[in-house]
């Protein structure tokens, strides 16, 4: 693997941060000696991770507790960077609960886009211009393998994933001239803080938030994409080689089950 910080540079802006796949992708850019700007809702999770991080290798980290839900959440960003320049940015936060469509409130389902979709959508523009100037750059999206097929129960969490990954792969040739490196990262079960309150499912195949983070750290600046896991990247083939109804079907009896066994309560959300 190429020294990130040699090709990319010394900072990195890393959302959801305080816990799962965020907090590995923190820990192992330190151990590179990449400097960090931690950003999440839960202050108290990265100010310990802050100070572990300091500790254990010398690095600087600034904390950003952000609500990625709110109107000026950038404006807040920017004054927490200051004059650093940001050359790594990490699209990692996302909230997301399965159910049935119609029972939802709306008023989650649009924070789901606001924290899924639209800040990765206004953090990429923002950072991505700053890279082009300074001709170098990586940007990471957290997509998932949902975003490879409709999911039923979890219909608005899997539409926001398939916009990260139309997103990163799209932005993926526009930056590359640029010398921008662009990935998105698709894990399928993960062994995370979000799975234990989402699914609460784990098995011999559940990945951990270290194979994810070191499958994206080796595909990146080779692939627009990548998918974690041998079994992960045979479900999402074979959603792309099956017909949209049988796929659903199939996924929607999953799902189904899934959320019954939890008797998951409409309150009930995990994010970073």
């Amino acid at each position: 693997m190429e020294d990130l910080k040699n090709k990319y540079g010394s900072w990195a802006l890393i959302t959801g941060a305080s816990s799962g796949i965020g907090e590995e992708f923190a820990k192992v850019l330190a151990s590179k000696g990449i400097n960090l700007l931690l950003v999440a809702r839960r202050k108290e999770r990265l100010q310990k991770l802050s100070d572990e991080l300091i500790s254990l290798y010398g690095i600087e980290v600034v904390i950003s507790n952000v609500d990625l839900t709110s109107e000026k959440f950038l404006d807040q960003i920017i004054r927490d960077v200051d004059e650093r320049e940001i050359s790594i940015l990490i699209n990692n936060a996302g909230i997301g609960k399965p159910g049935e469509f119609v029972d939802e409130e709306m008023v989650y389902d649009i924070d789901l886009i606001k924290i899924n979709c639209l800040a990765p959508l206004v953090l990429a523009n923002y950072f991505g211009k700053k890279m082009i100037r300074g001709k170098k750059g990586a940007i990471l999206f957290l997509g998932s393998i949902v975003a490879y097929q409709p999911t039923p129960y979890m219909a608005s969490y899997a539409a926001t994933k398939s916009f990260n990954y139309s997103l990163g792969n799209s932005l993926w040739h526009e930056l590359k001239n640029h010398g921008i490196d662009v990935l998105t990262i698709n894990p399928g079960n993960t062994s995370t803080e979000f799975n234990r309150m989402i699914l609460n499912y784990q098995s011999v195949l559940t990945r951990t938030a270290q194979q994810v983070v070191a499958t994206s750290l080796k595909a990146l600046g080779r692939k627009p994409n990548v998918v974690d896991g041998f079994i992960n990247k045979i479900i999402t083939v074979l959603a792309r080689i099956g017909s949209v109804r049988l796929i659903t079907f199939v996924t929607g009896k999953i799902m189904y089950k899934l959320y019954q066994q939890n008797h998951y309560p409409k309150n009930k959300t995990a994010g970073t």
